[in-house]
Protein backbone atom coordinates (compact mmCIF):
# COMPACT_ATOMS: atom_id res chain seq x y z
CA UNK A 1 0.00 0.00 0.00
CA UNK A 2 1.46 3.29 -1.07
CA UNK A 3 0.69 6.60 0.58
CA UNK A 4 1.22 9.74 -1.40
CA UNK A 5 1.24 13.10 0.35
CA UNK A 6 -2.43 13.72 -0.40
CA UNK A 7 -3.58 10.48 1.22
CA UNK A 8 -1.27 11.03 4.17
CA UNK A 9 -2.82 14.47 4.70
CA UNK A 10 -6.29 12.90 4.61
CA UNK A 11 -5.23 10.36 7.25
CA UNK A 12 -3.88 13.19 9.40
CA UNK A 13 -7.11 15.15 8.96
CA UNK A 14 -9.17 12.16 10.07
CA UNK A 15 -6.95 11.62 13.11
CA UNK A 16 -7.31 15.30 14.02
CA UNK A 17 -11.08 15.07 13.69
CA UNK A 18 -11.14 12.03 15.97
CA UNK A 19 -9.16 13.92 18.59
CA UNK A 20 -11.55 16.86 18.36
CA UNK A 21 -14.49 14.48 18.83
CA UNK A 22 -12.88 12.95 21.91
CA UNK A 23 -12.37 16.40 23.40
CA UNK A 24 -15.94 17.37 22.57
CA UNK A 25 -17.25 14.20 24.19
CA UNK A 26 -15.21 14.88 27.31
CA UNK A 27 -16.55 18.45 27.42
CA UNK A 28 -20.13 17.18 27.14
CA UNK A 29 -19.52 14.63 29.89
CA UNK A 30 -18.18 17.38 32.16
CA UNK A 31 -21.13 19.64 31.36
CA UNK A 32 -23.55 16.83 32.22
CA UNK A 33 -21.76 16.18 35.52
CA UNK A 34 -21.90 19.88 36.39
CA UNK A 35 -25.59 20.17 35.54
CA UNK A 36 -26.45 17.02 37.49
CA UNK A 37 -24.56 18.34 40.50
CA UNK A 38 -26.37 21.68 40.32
CA UNK A 39 -29.72 19.89 40.05
CA UNK A 40 -28.89 17.46 42.85
CA UNK A 41 -29.45 14.38 40.67
CA UNK A 42 -27.34 11.61 39.20
CA UNK A 43 -25.81 12.04 35.77
CA UNK A 44 -28.02 9.19 34.54
CA UNK A 45 -31.08 11.37 35.16
CA UNK A 46 -29.65 14.22 33.08
CA UNK A 47 -28.68 11.77 30.34
CA UNK A 48 -32.19 10.30 30.34
CA UNK A 49 -33.73 13.77 30.05
CA UNK A 50 -31.38 14.64 27.19
CA UNK A 51 -32.20 11.37 25.44
CA UNK A 52 -35.94 11.97 25.72
CA UNK A 53 -35.61 15.51 24.40
CA UNK A 54 -33.50 14.33 21.46
CA UNK A 55 -36.05 11.62 20.60
CA UNK A 56 -38.94 14.06 20.99
CA UNK A 57 -37.27 16.54 18.66
CA UNK A 58 -36.57 13.91 16.01
CA UNK A 59 -39.74 11.80 16.17
CA UNK A 60 -42.32 13.54 18.33
CA UNK A 61 -44.74 11.91 20.73
CA UNK A 62 -42.03 10.34 22.85
CA UNK A 63 -42.67 12.39 25.99
CA UNK A 64 -46.41 11.72 25.87
CA UNK A 65 -45.70 8.00 25.50
CA UNK A 66 -43.29 8.07 28.45
CA UNK A 67 -45.88 9.87 30.61
CA UNK A 68 -48.40 7.17 29.80
CA UNK A 69 -45.92 4.43 30.72
CA UNK A 70 -45.04 6.12 34.03
CA UNK A 71 -48.71 6.74 34.86
CA UNK A 72 -49.56 3.10 34.17
CA UNK A 73 -46.62 1.89 36.28
CA UNK A 74 -47.78 4.18 39.10
CA UNK A 75 -51.28 2.70 38.97
CA UNK A 76 -49.89 -0.83 39.11
CA UNK A 77 -47.52 0.01 41.98
CA UNK A 78 -50.20 1.56 44.20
Amino acid sequence: MQLDSGKRKRFEAILNQKEELKKGQADIKDAIKTLASEMGVKTAVVNRILGLVEKERSKGGIIADEREVVDTAGQIAS
